[in-house]
């Protein structure tokens, strides 16, 4: 590989590792920004009631089950898509609480604090274990992600930080944000958070390629693929590393409308 080629999301991606760069415990702005935060929405949003149901899926990178640890306490029956093999393996080495597995418990404890217990994170964690019911290849080389798999209908899927780094083009992103919102129940709720405007993150020493995508463009998306946007907001990146590059996290909460 050229000193300027990139790799790709599927190009035998480190699961435990990247967990470990971005999200780590021993972390500060990055597990803040790219952690932490977002589960604060997360629970903010489904302790309001405006988000629920009892299905989920949801798609994230790596081995990261953070949104799991707030969602188990809100949805019964969890789904997860994985597009890697890698990252399926590694998802599912924690579920099985196999030794080597990505060590998760800071952010089940931190999950704890925001509900106001100040200990319980094994609980938390065997409590996520407990909520998924399905870990399901999204193989994105297909024409049909799911194959012969037929998932229920979702009161709500959540997307982090996935599509802008499978996806290697616009067309690409809308096409598979359609393909994973009819999935989706009419009336209920996408609720999605990404990096824009990113360009690339380091996993190891291997450099991976990004979608350089902006809040419009997902607005744009979004509509197109169905929904009514309901809320947004973007908080301007303070991580700045040579790891990574992006310049802001921007949170939607989507409702679906219409089948297209």
């Amino acid at each position: 590989m050229s000193g300027t080629e990139q790799k790709h999301y599927l190009d035998d991606l480190d699961a435990c590792l990247l967990f470990d760069t971005y999200f780590g415990a021993d972390k500060t702005i990055a597990k803040k920004e790219l952690l932490e935060d977002p589960m604060s929405f997360l629970y903010k949003l489904f302790s309001s009631g405006s988000v629920k149901g009892e299905t989920l899926i949801n798609l994230s990178v790596g081995s990261d089950m953070s949104k799991i640890f707030v969602a188990a306490d809100f949805f019964k029956n969890i789904i997860l898509l994985e597009s890697s093999d890698c990252c399926m393996k590694a998802i599912e080495s924690w579920i099985r609480n196999e030794p080597g597995a990505a060590e998760q418990s800071h952010a089940a404890e931190f999950v704890c604090s925001l509900i106001g217990q100040s200990a319980g994170y094994k609980e938390q964690e065997e409590k996520a274990r407990r909520a998924i019911k399905q870990v399901v290849k999204w193989d994105i080389t297909k024409e049909n992600p799911l194959g012969a798999v037929v998932l229920p209908q979702a009161d709500c899927i959540v997307i982090v930080y996935y599509l802008e780094l499978v996806c290697k083009d616009n067309d690409m992103y809308i096409n598979l944000l359609k393909k994973l919102l009819s999935h989706l129940k009419i009336g209920g709720h996408l609720v999605m958070m990404a990096a824009t405007n990113a360009s690339y993150y380091m996993v190891g020493q291997h450099k991976f390629g990004a979608l350089n995508h902006n809040e419009e463009f997902i607005q744009k998306a979004v509509t197109e693929a169905g929904c009514t946007i309901v809320s947004t907001e973007t908080h301007r990146s303070k991580f700045k590393s040579p790891l990574t590059e992006y310049e802001s996290i921007a949170y939607f909460v989507c409702r679906k409308d219409r089948v297209v």
